[in-house]
């Protein structure tokens, strides 16, 4: 699709924007009416924060501070969003605190202009938030000239919210314009009017995003954390307001925290699945603590498309799902069928993830089928990934089955993404045995003769992978000293090759190694047999 009429309508958009946000007409209408000389509500912040991260801004580093992400959220600009203030808050002193003030007095004297970065409606909601939820700690320092200028510049911010919330937002987007909305409603003026544009499209949002499994639409699990923790927020500022809880935000939240258990792994992090990093730990299980939900962990998401396997200390997660509807579908990638395996609080084989930053490289080869534990069909991917985000060519069937047999868990999965170009059918059978000690793999090819195509199994960077028994099978050593032993069965398990690979799932890119075989197809069904073996020890007792 040619794009150059949507961008050249972006530039005229943006250049409207900056005629009329930027006119100091504009300014003086948002100056107008009253101004509370004081916050009228305090909202408290129950989020941890990063004590090394708070100290490197504090010290003026801000290349180790961008590094650091709670949760790998909707990848917003943490300073903009002032986000650090929760950084700043883990440190606790006085100087963090003075830090606090000069950054958001700097911020008044050198943005309070329109900029299209700095007053994006979700980036405005979230600093407005921030400002008025960390209050209480930086404000201890603060001076009365400050305090007043930083509540004209939070109603200025606000009534420009007002004016401009847009409906067409989603996910961690729309919810920061919805918090802001509701905070500077609570604390600042115009509280009816905020507070009835947010709850409307809270609403909205929340029949749109939120899937009956309690799943949400973006397949996101990074996205569907992110999404949590700004309802939990929103759920609090109502609370602290004494105001009625709406009974979609308690049914959500409800909803999604067993979803958000569902993709952890033993280690406490994410699953990397449609553009999801690991996140924290800590903040996970903040999340999970504040959600005040209990509940089992789920085995399926049947609206989400996600599959959970567990035996013994073992875990398998499986993707059986296509990628999300338009426009939800912005982080998403091509990993139809992928999956990742993990024992304990050791992770074996993972989904490569995915950057933060948006650069088009990174986009193109980390959202790639070859990217992910799956079938890749020559160079090309399963749906098509645009670097500029999105997906285009997609499948239009991909079904999946679960069943049990004699204790053995497993999931069929069928796919057409190559179908309509390639006039091929991807099959792939998984199955956990019993005790967790192997998974087995059938990876069925059907169609065209002489399609070239490869079997990937990327794993963990802590893995030690070596090839063994002259490249006939593999030896995966995880740091624990557990011994794996992953072998592809018949001719093909004779050119078991191993590769770099990357790990993109915290802080920057590691450096890992990838297991594969290649193959090519033949006029009757193509059969890729594997297993993935705990190795014992001589005295019969698991490695």
């Amino acid at each position: 699709m040619d794009n150059s009429p949507v961008k050249m309508l972006r530039q005229i958009k943006r250049r409207v924007q900056a005629v009329t946000y930027g006119n100091p007409l504009y300014r003086m209408m948002l100056d107008q009416g009253p101004v509370p000389d004081r916050l009228r509500l305090s909202i408290p912040d129950p989020w941890p924060g990063d004590a090394k991260l708070g100290q490197a801004l504090i010290a003026s580093q801000p290349a180790l501070f961008d590094e650091g992400s709670s949760l790998g959220d909707a990848g917003q600009n943490r300073t903009l969003t002032f986000d650090v203030l929760r950084d700043l808050r883990a440190v606790g002193s006085d100087l963090a605190r003075r830090k606090a003030v000069s950054m958001i007095h700097e911020w008044i004297q050198d943005q309070e202009e329109w900029d299209e970065a700095a007053w994006a409606p979700d980036v405005l909601g979230e600093r407005l938030a921030n400002w008025i939820a960390f209050f209480d700690f930086y404000g201890a320092t603060a001076s009365h000239d400050f305090t007043k200028q930083m509540i004209i510049s939070m109603v200025r911010q606000l009534r420009h919210l007002i004016h401009v919330a847009p409906s067409h937002l989603t996910g961690v987007e729309g919810l920061c314009v919805i918090k802001g909305l509701i905070y500077g409603g609570l604390a600042l003026i115009d509280g009816q009017r905020a507070l009835g544009i947010a709850l409307d499209l809270l609403k909205r949002q929340i029949d749109a995003e939120v899937l009956p499994d309690g799943g949400t639409v973006f397949r996101n699990p990074a996205i569907h954390g992110a999404m949590l923790r700004l309802l939990i927020d929103l759920r609090t500022a109502l609370r602290v307001a004494q105001m009625e809880i709406p009974p979609e935000l308690t049914l959500a939240i409800a909803w999604m925290v067993p979803v958000l258990k569902f993709f952890r792994h033993g280690d406490g992090g994410l699953a990397l699945f449609n553009g999801a990093r690991e996140g924290s730990a800590l903040m996970l299980d903040a999340i999970l603590t504040m959600a005040e939900v209990k509940g089992r962990t789920l085995k399926r998401l049947a609206h989400m498309g996600y599959e959970r396997m567990t035996a013994g200390r073992s875990l398998l997660l499986v993707d059986v799902s296509g990628p999300p509807p338009r426009p939800y579908d912005h982080k998403a990638h091509a990993g139809l069928m992928s999956f990742e395996f993990s024992v304990g609080r050791e992770r074996l084989i993972t989904n490569c993830g995915a950057q933060e930053n948006h650069d088009p490289a990174w986009r193109r080869a980390l959202a790639a089928t070859a990217a992910h534990n799956t079938v890749t069909l020559g160079d090309t991917n399963a749906c098509e990934v645009l670097v500029e985000g999105g997906i285009g060519h997609r499948p239009r069937v991909v079904d999946a089955q679960r069943f049990e047999q004699e204790g053995v868990q497993y999931i069929d999965i069928t796919h057409d993404g190559y179908l309509s170009r390639q006039r091929i059918m991807m099959q792939r059978v998984l199955a956990l045995t019993e005790e967790g000690d192997e998974v087995r793999g059938k990876d069925i090819v059907t169609g065209a003769a002489g399609r070239d195509f490869t079997v990937r199994w990327h794993s963990h960077p802590d893995v030690n992978v070596m090839l063994a028994q002259g490249g006939r099978s593999a030896l995966l050593r995880t740091p624990s000293g557990s011994g794996w032993r992953f072998r592809v069965h018949g001719s093909l398990g004779e050119g078991l090759g191993l590769e770099t690979s990357v790990y993109c799932a915290k802080g920057g890119a590691r450096r890992t190694l990838q297991l594969f075989v290649t193959g090519r197809t033949t006029a009757s069904p193509l059969l890729v047999e594997w297993t993935l073996t705990r190795e014992k020890t001589k005295k019969g007792n698991r490695a």
